[in-house]
Order: structure tokens, then C-alpha cells, then sequence
């Protein structure tokens, strides 16, 4: 096996069982019903996904108790397995104090307390109060899984009632308690999960609701009392199951849990492993890994922090090994951590929410996302180039040749060729006809169903890598042996590329809605393992004396062996995802209780209204506004809440405006992304400086030079329409001169062109052709749209050609920056 591989990694069963029998008892109960809720979770989610038994809003009600309940167990198992945890050190100090205060009342010590069920003599005070209240926090939380699992049973049952006859007849007040404790629980589950940020934000939308008639100005509206709070954030299926705890259920939650599957069986190693090897060709060494690797996590994960977190335990090191600073190393990987989630095709789970909220496909999501997704890690990837270059953190063994002559080997052309064949052969079997251009004829083909299709593909492959064994096979090497180890190493992680495959034609092909495309995804990948162990790790792929010593039972031992590992692996990968999801699910659920609160009330369309007014009518100020508070609405929040809640409240004073609506959405979730690199919070910085053992600000401020870009993109999406909505003339020229103009602007923050250090009148003049290239369309209105586009492809090409003649050593000595020391 080879070093991406995960399958050493994987703890074996019986290692799994013998930690868990040395666990206390009531970890061993928690541990299993964690287990079993959480497979039960992941299982039940791609059931509803197969046959759709109850309607989704029903099930969303359900997957919220669970989904909750799992995430308040797994909390209390990580409380009682580790008393001595200080991470929620604030918060257990606070309740100290008023533990203290209380028990002094009644004359009882609180650390006498905490000697009663078990003798803490060793520990100090202060310890054996932390350990007191985090078992007190424990059983709080085992209560609050109850209560999650309870109001989640009573809601689902009661569920017509609820959305039809009690809205009419009234509410029973069992309902209303119900509501209040959902909405608690909303609030409860989010602090622990995400902070007080979203918390106090969901706090402060129920007081603002509550207190209505005492507020000034336009804040002001009739107000609700505790009844409406507990019907429009709960019982009314409104709130907290609203459609966002909808998406999140059903497309959000199978790309999680797929995203968990892969984990589970090595895909991130894989990718990490294929970024090293790339990085052993590229003068930049493993820069360019830690941003390629970035952004194909962080379009799953969502989370630019838990993406950091994950990649960047690998890539940060591998960084500063190579030479890196670690504040650049720790900014590096935050940027390119943060924008994995706005590329296409998951987006960070947002894709979905923006795809319902707007109204429109899946599809055209992804075909708005992609230019600009690829516009960011553009900036990203030149950015790094350039501090790579000026700052002299190259490898040794990259290099442009050796790059040229892997692109280019016996090898690579193979796998084309074999790219190539795969297309052709699947296109055969999946198509009726093949119309042949200019002549009108038609090539009848065979029209197979799609799993069929997917076989005569598979076929086809094994026939010509046979025949490649039979006509090129070495004499020293047996065509069986030739054709095991090609097998062998593409079940190595190529196999990965099969899941993958099938989740872009579903969902842009096909067309098919994201839960679907999700389920056959997660089927594929299922699947796909269970052949590769078979063949891999099974009779075929053992040794053969071993094999033929044990004889037929010897084989089918071994095959029963290998079976139950996969089936353990997935099992894992199953309860992986779904604990991924747990925390998700409270934060989604408060999203819908404060959008219910401020929609019902009309903030939503004062705010709307106020932008406008703020900005005088005019967009770029609104825009500015708009970008503000998107920012500080990010700060500390997942990208997808602060996306739900900024497009709530910000994208209609754009779409007054003129704004297209899906370019409005795309700016505020930019800006929601770019949070997670923003000080003062930038979680995404944070995360990478505390691997990079770096300082927070000066980590910081490399990630705002190396992101810059990804600042003023946004406005070019505003400006150049055609990135998003796509034309025939329009959507080339703008590509270019944006693209182009990036690269400019990379070169005025990073202070580099590729071979000289920039002064301040070059940075300059390259900032001036940065900003023609990308905005010169918005000057349509003064010059007209002709003169206008020409002037941007004449910054663009300007731009270009002395960036150009720069790399090749021609531009005019006066014009060439002077060597400069650093």
C-alpha cells in the first residue's frame, strides 16, 4: 500500500472494542448510543433520500431531535471522559462564582461538593470545582438530548395539527411550551457549538421581537409576546423548521455525511498525497498544495476553521520545512482554507441554501459560483508565486523542466488516453443517437439505462488494460501479474475519481435535485470500496503462497475477513458524518428562529429600505455598506449562517438597485467568506497561527496581502455581469481583463512581479491598470458601453504585456524597476 493510503490509520476493530471496554460504564452506554444514533442518523437520512416516505419538512422536524440529541450526547461523553478539559474554562468560572454565591447561602462548600461522588484529596480547589461543574454541564446536557429528542417526537406527531388546524383554532399551551424549548435549545446548542456570536445574535432577535413598541424610529413594530415567539420560532413549522432546517436536513446533511464516508475511507489522504507529489514538481515546492488541497476540502467542509484545522495540520509544517515564515505559512493556509467554500460543486453546503432561497436550480448556482471561484484561487495561487519568489521559498526539485517533463511523460499520456477512452465509451452506451455536425446524419448508439452504461464502460476499460498487458508486457512478467498491479494502483486512489464523476453528471447533467445527486454519490463511493477491498485487500490482491496454502476456505476466510472491514470502515464513515452534521443542526435551527423573528416584525424590509436611503441611492455605496456588514455579520460565524443571514437582510436593497439577484447573493456570501480572514476575529487566521505557532495579527495582516484580491473581486462580478450571467462576446472579454487585471493587482500587494521587487511608482502604475481592467465598464454611463469595453481591454492588455515582457527580460530599462534589497 502506499503512504496516501489510510487504511493504517484506521483503528482495527478489536482495538476499537478493547478502548471501549476500558471505559466506565456509563461512557460505554453513551458511547453506544452515540454510535447507534448516530449510524441510525446517516442511515435514516439516505433512506429518506431513496424512498421519500413522509414529506420533508416532516422529516426535517425529526432530524432536528436527533440531529441535536446526538450533538448534546456527544458533548456530555466529551465531558465525563475528560474532567481536566479547560477549553470552556470562561463559561465553568462564571457558573463557579454562582455556584459559590448559592451554596454560601445555605452554608455548603462547592468543593466539598465536588468530594462527594468521587475523592479529589490531590486536586486543588479550583480543579475540583472545574471537574464538579463539567459533570454538572454533563448532566445538563444529557437532559437537554432528552428534551431534544422529546419536543422533536411530540412536533413530528402533532404535526398537522400544528400546520393547519392550530393556526386556525388556536395553540394549546402544551404547544407553547414546546416552542419555548425548542427555541432554547436552538440557542443552547448553538453557543456550544459556535460561540456566543450566533447565540447572542438569536438572543437579541427574540428580545428586539418582544420589545417592539419601545423602540425608536424605524425599529419600532407592534410586538410579540412569549406565545408569538414560541409559534412563529417553532410550533407554527415556521422558525426553527423552517426551510433552511429543510435544506439542511436533506441536501446539506447527505453531502456532510458523504464528505464523512470519504474521510473515512482516505480520500483526504489521498489528496494530500497527490498534492505532495505535485508540490515535488513545482519550483514552489508545497505551497501550491496547501492551496489545491484547501480548496478541494473546503468546498465539502463548509467551515473555514475545521478546514484549516484538518489540511493544515499536514500543510502548515510541511510549509515552514520548505522555508516558509509561519506567518505566511499560517496565512496561506487560512485564505485558502476560507474560499474553498464558494467552489463549485458543493460551495460549503451554501450552494444549497442559496439555490432554495433564490429560486432557482442547483445548476445555475454552480454556473454563477464557478468564474468567480476560479478568480479567487487565481489571486491566491499568483499571490503565493510571487511571496514564494520574492521571499526565495523555492524547492530544489521543482522545476519548470522537471514540471514539463511530467506533464508531458509516456505516462501521463496514458492516463489521457485512458481519460479519453472512459468519455468516449460512456457516451456510446448512455446515448440514442449521435448526430454528426454539418452533414445532419445520425449514428444510432446504444442507449443504455445509466447503471448499465456505467458497466460497459468498466468493461470496456479492463478489455484495453488487458490488451495493453497482453501486447506490452515485459518477458520477466506474467500478463496476470502486469494486469494485478495496475489494478492495484489504481485502487491506490484513482478509484476516488468514481464517486466524483458520478456527483458532476448527476447534478450537472442530469440535472438531478442535490439530494438525489447526493445519495448516488454516497452509493457509488459504497460501492467502489467494496470491489477495491475485495480486489485489493481480499483473495485477489493477497499473497499468493498464502492464498493457495489456504486453499478455497483459506480464500473465502480472507474475503469474509476483508468484507467486515469494509462494512466496519462505512459504519465508521456513517457516524463520522453524522457527528460532523450534529453541530450543524442547532446553528441551522437558530438561523430560522432569528429570520422568522425579523421578517415578522418588517426589519427585513426596513433594513432594506435604510440601506438605500444610508447610501444615497447609490450602488457603490450601498455596496460598500453592504460588504461592512456582511463582514462583521461573519465574524465568528460559519460562512453558511452568516450567508442565510446577510442574503436575509441585505441582497433586496441591492436588488433595488439594478443588482441581477443571484450576483447579489454571490457578493454578500463573498464577504461572509472573506470573515474568516478579517481581524479582529478571522477564526480561519487564528486556527493556522495556533498551528503555525505564529502571531494572530501578523499572520493576519500576510492574509489580507495574500487575499487582497478576493476584496475587490465582488465589485467586479457587480461591474462585469457577464462573470456571473454568462454571453457569447460578453463573458470572454470580461474573463480576460479580470483575470489579467488580478494578476496586477496581486503584484501591487504582494510588491512583485515574478522577477523584480515593485517600488512605489510601479505598484502604481499596475494599481491603475489593475482597477481599468476590472472596472472600466462602469464608467458605460460617461463613455458609453463600446468606449468603455475598450478602454478595460486596452488596461488589460497594457497590463499584460508588461508583465509578459517582465518574465521574459524585455521590458525597457526605463521602465524596469531597479534591484532592490530586501
Amino acid at each position: 500500500m502506499s503512504e496516501t493510503k489510510l487504511e493504517s490509520d484506521v483503528p482495527h476493530p478489536t482495538d476499537v472494542f478493547a478502548q471501549f471496554r476500558e471505559r466506565p460504564l456509563g461512557e460505554q452506554l453513551l458511547v453506544a448510543l452515540i454510535t447507534v444514533m448516530a449510524v441510525g442518523l446517516t442511515a435514516g437520512t439516505l433512506y429518506f433520500a431513496w424512498e421519500r416516505p413522509i414529506v420533508r419538512t416532516r422529516f426535517a422536524i425529526i432530524f432536528f431531535g436527533v440531529g441535536t440529541a446526538l450533538y448534546y450526547l456527544s458533548r456530555a461523553l466529551d465531558k465525563v471522559s475528560d474532567p481536566d478539559d479547560r477549553s470552556d474554562t470562561k463559561l465553568m468560572s462564571h457558573v463557579s462564582r454562582l455556584l459559590d454565591v448559592g451554596f454560601g447561602r445555605i452554608g455548603l462548600d462547592a468543593t466539598a461538593l465536588a468530594s462527594l461522588p468521587s475523592p479529589v484529596d490531590t486536586l486543588s480547589d479550583a480543579d475540583a470545582r472545574h471537574r464538579l461543574l463539567r459533570r454538572l454541564d454533563a448532566l445538563v446536557c444529557l437532559v437537554s438530548a432528552v428534551a431534544a429528542l422529546v419536543v422533536g417526537a411530540y412536533v413530528t406527531a402533532e404535526f398537522f395539527r400544528l400546520s393547519r388546524d392550530a393556526i386556525v383554532f388556536g395553540f394549546k399551551p402544551l404547544d407553547l411550551y414546546v416552542g419555548l424549548v425548542v427555541v432554547a435549545l436552538t440557542v443552547d446548542a448553538t453557543r456550544r457549538a459556535y460561540g456566543y456570536s450566533i447565540a447572542l445574535v438569536a438572543v437579541a432577535s427574540v428580545a428586539y421581537a418582544m420589545a417592539g413598541p419601545s423602540l425608536p424610529g424605524f425599529l419600532a413594530h407592534s410586538g410579540f409576546e412569549l406565545r408569538d415567539v414560541a409559534t412563529f420560532g417553532a410550533v407554527r413549522i415556521k422558525g426553527a423548521f423552517s426551510f433552511i432546517m429543510e435544506v439542511g436536513a436533506t441536501w446539506v446533511a447527505v453531502f456532510i455525511m458523504f464528505a464523512g464516508l470519504a474521510r473515512a475511507y482516505g480520500a483526504l489522504d489521498f489528496i494530500l498525497g497527490l498534492g505532495q507529489k505535485l508540490g515535488e514538481n513545482l519550483k514552489s515546492g508545497v505551497v501550491h498544495v496547501a492551496v489545491l488541497s484547501s480548496m478541494a476540502m473546503g468546498s465539502i467542509t463548509g467551515s473555514a476553521a475545521a478546514n484549516a484545522a484538518t489540511t493544515g495540520s499536514f500543510t502548515i509544517p510541511m510549509m515552514k520545512k520548505q522555508g516558509v515564515r509561519k506567518d505566511f505559512a499560517a496565512a496561506i493556509e487560512s485564505v485558502a482554507s476560507s474560499g474553498g467554500q464558494i467552489m463549485p460543486p458543493v460551495m460549503g453546503v451554501a450552494a444549497f441554501l442559496m439555490a432554495d432561497i433564490i429560486g432557482v436550480s442547483y445548476v445555475r448556482v454552480i454556473q454563477a459560483a464557478v468564474i468567480p471561484a476560479l478568480l479567487f484561487y487565481f489571486s491566491v495561487g499568483v499571490a503565493v508565486q510571487f511571496a514564494v519568489l520574492r521571499y526565495g521559498w523555492t524547492t530544489e526539485r521543482g522545476t519548470e523542466r522537471r514540471l514539463t517533463a511530467s506533464l508531458f511523460s509516456t505516462r501521463t499520456v496514458k492516463k489521457v488516453g485512458y481519460l479519453l477512452l472512459l468519455f468516449a465509451a460512456f457516451l456510446v452506451a448512455r446515448l440514442d443517437v449521435l448526430q454528426v455536425p454539418g452533414t445532419g446524419a445520425e449514428i444510432g448508439l446504444l442507449g443504455l439505462g445509466l447503471l448499465s452504461s456505467a458497466a460497459v464502460t468498466a468493461a470496456v476499460l479492463v478489455a484495453v488494460r488487458l490488451l495493453q498487458s497482453v501486447l506490452f508486457t515485459r518477458a520477466d512478467e506474467s500478463v496476470g501479474s502486469d494486469f494485478v498491479r495496475a489494478l492495484t494502483a489504481f485502487f491506490d486512489g484513482g478509484h476516488f475519481g468514481i464517486p466524483m464523476a458520478v456527483l458532476l453528471y448527476t447534478l450537472v447533467i442530469m440535472e438531478l435535485s442535490p439530494m438525489s445527486a447526493g445519495l448516488y454519490t454516497v452509493i457509488t463511493i459504497m460501492g467502489t470500496m467494496l470491489v477495491r477491498d475485495q480486489l485489493v485487500d481480499g483473495p485477489l490482491g493477497a499473497d499468493k503462497g498464502a492464498t493457495a496454502a489456504g486453499g478455497q476456505s483459506g480464500a473465502l476466510r480472507r474475503a469474509g475477513v476483508t468484507l467486515g472491514r469494509t462494512v466496519y470502515t462505512t459504519l465508521r464513515g456513517f457516524k463520522m458524518g453524522a457527528l460532523d452534521m450534529a453541530p450543524l443542526v442547532g446553528v441551522l435551527a437558530a438561523m430560522g428562529v432569528i429570520i422568522a423573528m425579523v421578517t415578522e416584525t418588517g426589519l427585513t424590509g426596513k433594513i432594506s429600505t435604510q440601506m438605500v436611503a444610508l447610501g444615497g441611492g447609490v450602488l457603490v455605496v450601498v455596496l460598500f455598506l453592504a460588504m461592512v456588514t456582511s463582514i462583521l455579520f461573519g465574524l465568528g460565524m460559519p460562512t453558511p449562517a452568516a450567508y442565510i443571514l446577510v442574503a436575509t437582510l441585505l441582497t433586496g436593497s441591492l436588488v433595488d438597485l439594478g443588482v441581477v439577484e443571484i450576483t447579489a447573493h454571490l457578493f454578500v456570501f463573498w464577504f461572509a467568506m472573506l470573515s474568516a480572514i478579517t481581524p479582529p476575529v478571522a477564526v480561519g487566521v487564528a486556527v493556522g497561527s495556533r498551528i503555525a505557532n505564529s502571531g494572530f495579527m501578523i499572520s493576519a495582516k500576510q492574509a489580507l496581502r495574500i487575499g487582497a484580491a478576493g476584496f475587490l473581486v465582488p465589485y467586479a462580478l457587480i461591474v462585469n455581469d457577464s462573470l456571473v450571467n454568462w454571453t457569447v462576446t460578453g463573458t470572454p472579454i470580461s474573463v480576460f481583463c479580470v483575470f489579467v487585471g488580478v494578476i496586477a493587482l496581486t503584484a501591487v500587494t504582494i510588491g512583485y512581479d515574478g522577477r523584480n521587487v515593485l517600488g512605489t511608482l510601479h505598484r502604481l502604475a499596475y494599481l491603475v491598470l489593475a482597477l481599468v481592467a476590472m472596472y472600466a465598464p462602469a464608467f458605460a454611463f460617461a463613455l458609453g458601453p463600446n468606449m468603455a469595453t475598450v478602454l478595460q481591454v486596452a488596461g488589460a492588455t497594457l497590463a499584460l504585456l508588461g508583465l509578459g515582457l517582465t518574465q521574459m527580460g524585455r521590458l525597457p530599462r526605463v521602465v524596469t524597476p531597479a534591484a532592490r534589497r530586501e
